[in-house]
C-alpha cells in the first residue's frame, strides 16, 4: 500500500532591524555557511526548511523579512498568516535591542492578533562570536524574551551556535501551538 504525501506546512517570519544577520542565520541553516560580505534584503527572501519528527514531517516556510524602515509597508503584507516570528536583534548594537518592542507591537498589529494573546516566538542575540563588542547581556535578553512569551537564544550565524536549535523550535512550536489550539475546540 502506498502512503500518501503528507505534511503540515507553517509559516515562520524572520525580522528584526537591519544588518542584525537575519539572512546570515537562514543562509547558515539551510546551507551550511556564512558569507562575511552584507548584502540587505530587499523586501523579503522565502526559503523553505523540512524537518522530520517522530510525528510527521513538517515544512516550514522561512519568510526573511528586510530590516530596512523603507520596507515597512511591504513587510505588513507578510505578517498575515504568520504560526512563528524569529526576532533577531545585535548583541553589540544596543540600538537594535532597544528596537525590538517596536517590532514586536508592530507585528502584532500586522498579524491582527488581540493584545491578550502573545505572539509564538523566539527572541535571537545574535552575533555572540563577537564578546569583546557586546552591548547587550545575556540577563537584559533573556528578561525581554520573558516579558515577551518568547523563547531566548544566543546564536552565531557565523560560528553556527544555537542556529540549527532556532529553526527546530519554531518548526516544533508552530506544531504544539496548532495541535494545542485545535484540541482546545474540540474540548468547547
Amino acid at each position: 500500500m502506498v502512503q500518501p504525501l503528507t505534511a503540515e506546512v507553517y509559516k515562520t517570519l524572520i525580522v528584526g532591524p537591519r544588518n542584525v544577520g537575519k539572512s546570515s542565520l537562514v543562509r547558515r541553516y539551510l546551507l551550511g555557511r556564512f558569507e562575511t560580505t552584507y548584502t540587505a534584503t530587499v523586501g523579503a527572501d522565502l526559503s523553505v526548511a523540512t524537518f522530520d519528527f517522530p510525528e510527521g514531517t513538517i515544512v516550514l516556510s522561512v519568510v526573511d523579512l528586510g530590516g530596512q524602515q523603507t520596507f515597512a509597508a511591504l513587510r505588513n503584507r507578510f505578517y498575515q498568516g504568520a504560526h512563528h516570528v524569529i526576532l533577531v536583534y545585535d548583541k553589540t548594537d544596543r540600538s537594535t535591542f532597544e528596537d525590538i518592542p517596536k517590532w514586536y507591537e508592530t507585528l502584532t498589529e500586522g498579524i491582527r492578533m488581540p493584545s491578550y494573546i502573545f505572539l509564538a516566538g523566539s527572541l535571537v542575540a545574535n552575533k555572540v562570536d563577537m564578546t569583546d563588542a557586546f552591548e547587550v547581556t545575556e540577563e537584559e535578553g533573556r528578561q525581554l524574551a520573558d516579558l515577551l512569551s518568547m523563547k531566548y537564544f544566543e546564536a552565531s550565524a557565523k560560528t553556527g551556535v544555537n542556529v540549527a536549535e532556532i529553526f527546530i523550535h519554531a518548526a516544533s512550536s508552530c506544531r504544539l501551538r496548532i495541535k494545542s489550539n485545535l484540541a482546545e475546540k474540540s474540548i468547547v
